[in-house]
């Protein structure tokens, strides 16, 4: 499997939301918030799967970002019960955009997030419990809480 670079990652979402991002390379996975999202993703023509597993907060800023939120108005809408439907909508928009990251060499179809990992389909769950590959960034954005992003395959 092709890795994304950290380098490609910061590009690609800092033109995306125009606000300067930094993907940094860990060698371990960062130490995660409690709330964490999955984000499934079908890799064609293959059928296999891959997964983000990113800091709820961090996307939340992505997609506040997108939709022209500022951080403490995220803030408010994740302290309400369910999630916003603007944010949600922006969540799935910023999910789309990720799959160039998520495979170089493929087409990788979005197909859900999720924010309990007893919720994700088996292949899902089985290339979160032990990924063949895994790729871990601290995420930086000016101006919005950063945190953990995680890319994991099966091979």
């Amino acid at each position: 499997m092709s890795e994304p670079s950290a380098a490609s990652m910061t590009r690609l979402f800092t033109d995306l939301i125009g606000r300067n991002v930094n993907f940094s390379e860990q060698l371990h996975p960062s130490k995660a918030s409690k709330e964490q999202i999955y984000c499934v993703y079908l890799i064609k023509p293959m059928d296999s799967t891959r997964v983000i597993q990113a800091d709820l907060l961090l996307l939340s800023s992505f997609a506040g970002a997108l939709t022209g939120l500022p951080c403490a108005a995220i803030k408010e809408h994740m302290a309400e019960p369910g999630v916003d439907e603007t944010l949600r909508d922006a969540l799935s928009e910023f999910m789309n955009i990720a799959s160039r990251v998520v495979s170089l060499e493929h087409r990788a179809v979005f197909k859900g997030m999720y924010t309990d990992s007893g919720a994700l389909p088996l292949d899902a769950r089985n290339t979160l419990r032990d990924p063949c590959y895994s790729s871990f960034f601290s995420v930086t954005i000016d101006g919005y809480d950063g945190g953990a992003f995680s890319l994991l395959a099966p091979f």
